[in-house]
């Protein structure tokens, strides 16, 4: 019995001594090191500041422009004549305009308008509709509206107004998206030769009219006087100049390439 009972009280020693090496009682289980901090971002610089400000001043190249016609002539003896048609032919524009973008929540919002001086090549048409017979000569007639057209006779400024807004920028690029309306008129009046010899004169009366809804899509750039770092934020008052080039897409086919720049402020 004494022998047993010693034999267990070795055997309880010596699973102690292994397992007592590896335990301490002052010995704690490992905590983790704390993780460092984010970096905290610097707050995202204002698209705009403020109220902006632009002049526009520009070249407008128009291609398949569409257009209508009414021709008058009166012959010597009274009788009247009347004419109307339609036509296409290219033309461009020199223009000079003015646009305001709010700040704040309508900062993406641009409203201006344009006055344009020029307009469709309208003399380089026939006035009298293809296939017509008439009891004056319609030669003698085109040339006296072309010459007069050519002069700037009855040809005047146009305005044409228009609203985009900011899709985004592409390479360093605002790009906008919006609506132009784009209407012009111009009228030619006065005396031709109404037969060959140029003995018999008529009175004639023209008058061109033209107008068109307009997808406007742009892309615009800046460069500001001062010298303000990308992790900066820019001054409440800014000069600088703008570029910009687009297009218009009109409803009757109509297609204008713009190109242009000016001064830009933001108040």
């Amino acid at each position: 019995m004494r022998s047993r009972f010693w034999r267990i009280w070795v055997i309880s020693l010596l699973g102690a001594a292994v397992v007592m090496p590896g335990w301490s009682p002052g010995q704690s289980t490992p905590k983790e090191s704390p993780r460092p901090p984010k970096p905290i971002e610097p707050p995202h610089k204002p698209a705009q500041q403020g109220f902006r400000f632009t002049v526009p001043i520009g070249f407008n190249l128009l291609e398949n422009g569409k257009y209508r016609y009414n021709t008058m002539v009166t012959m010597p003896d009274g009788s009247v004549f009347n004419y109307n048609g339609a036509q296409r032919v290219s033309g461009g524009t020199l223009s000079i305009g003015a646009a305001a973008t709010p700040g704040g929540a309508l900062r993406r919002v641009t409203v201006g308008v344009d006055l344009n001086f020029g307009g469709l090549d309208t003399w380089t048409q026939p006035i009298i509709p293809p296939g017509s017979v008439t009891p004056f000569s319609q030669t003698n007639l085109n040339t006296e509206v072309a010459e007069r057209s050519l002069s700037g006779s009855g040809r005047g400024p146009f305005v044409s107004p228009y609203i985009e807004h900011d899709l985004g920028s592409v390479l360093e690029n605002r790009v906008r998206l919006g609506y132009q309306y784009f209407q012009t008129t111009q009228s030619s009046s006065g005396l031709f030769a109404a037969d060959q010899s140029g003995s018999v004169q008529a009175k004639y009366s023209v008058k061109f009219s033209q107008a068109s809804h307009m997808i406007r899509v742009s892309a615009h750039n800046d460069t500001w006087l001062d010298e303000t770092g990308t992790d900066q934020v820019p001054p409440k008052r800014r000069f600088g100049f703008f570029q910009q080039a687009g297009v218009l897409i009109g409803t009757d086919g109509t297609f204008i390439i713009f190109v242009g720049g000016g001064p830009a402020w933001i108040f």
